[in-house]
């Protein structure tokens, strides 16, 4: 993984090469996430759609995803509270049959 600053005037095509580098990693099985602001949500799914009927990918839909900042929060809290849940749930279970064996 590599990080590329893609910097230009406005309307110099940023964005369209952006989809367009994404488009060929879905080609090649990669999954990618888009991660936008909240107001940018709705245009970078339509972006991204746009770009991938010009390219005739297929897999479009399961490979690729726009997240906004609020919802990849959410995804990330859900998954940390199943492991800490569990967690929970393990030393609860492990304290209530260390009780039973002392009784």
């Amino acid at each position: 993984m590599s990080l590329q600053i893609i910097y230009g005037r406005s309307g110099s095509g940023k964005t369209s090469y952006i989809f367009q580098q994404i488009s060929k990693d879905i080609a090649n099985g990669r999954k990618k996430y888009i991660i936008t602001p909240e107001q940018f949500s709705f245009s970078a799914e339509k972006e991204l759609l746009d770009t991938i009927a010009k390219n005739n990918i297929s897999t479009a839909v399961i490979d690729a995803e726009v997240l906004t900042f609020a919802r990849m929060a959410h995804r990330v809290a859900r998954r940390s509270w199943w492991k800490y849940q569990h967690c929970a749930y393990k030393l609860w279970k492990s304290h209530a049959n260390l009780q039973y064996i002392i009784k």
